[in-house]
């Protein structure tokens, strides 16, 4: 239907919200259509793969890095092992954090 990919229970219901299908996580919009990219509910962000499943752990958008909880919940604003999500939620590169410096590939310098 209209190029966007839908799912529909046993009984032919179609679902909205949150679907969780083999590991993966999905979200269907009001109307039914899957969401792919960002989506915000209440104050939390998510991003949904072109595949449309919730990216969780590591993931490149555009020409920034993010990094999502097991929950898909961006991060932001907070270090993640040596890294910093900025209150963007994309990782910080070439920059000071405070008093650390984090290098152009986003990982704290401990040599500055």
């Amino acid at each position: 239907m209209d190029g966007s990919w839908y799912h529909f229970d046993r009984s032919g219901w179609m679902q909205t919200g949150w679907l969780k299908v083999g590991r993966s996580w999905y979200y269907l919009s009001a109307s039914g259509a899957m969401k792919t990219g960002w989506l915000k509910q209440g104050r939390t962000w998510y991003y949904l793969k072109s595949s449309g499943a919730m990216a969780v752990g590591w993931y490149k958008v555009g020409g920034d890095w993010y990094w999502s909880s097991a929950s898909g919940a961006m991060g932001a604003n907070r270090w993640i092992g040596n890294y910093y999500l900025k209150g963007s939620g994309a990782m910080a590169t070439n920059q000071w954090i405070g008093r650390y410096h984090v290098n152009a590939s986003g990982k704290w310098d401990k040599t500055r």
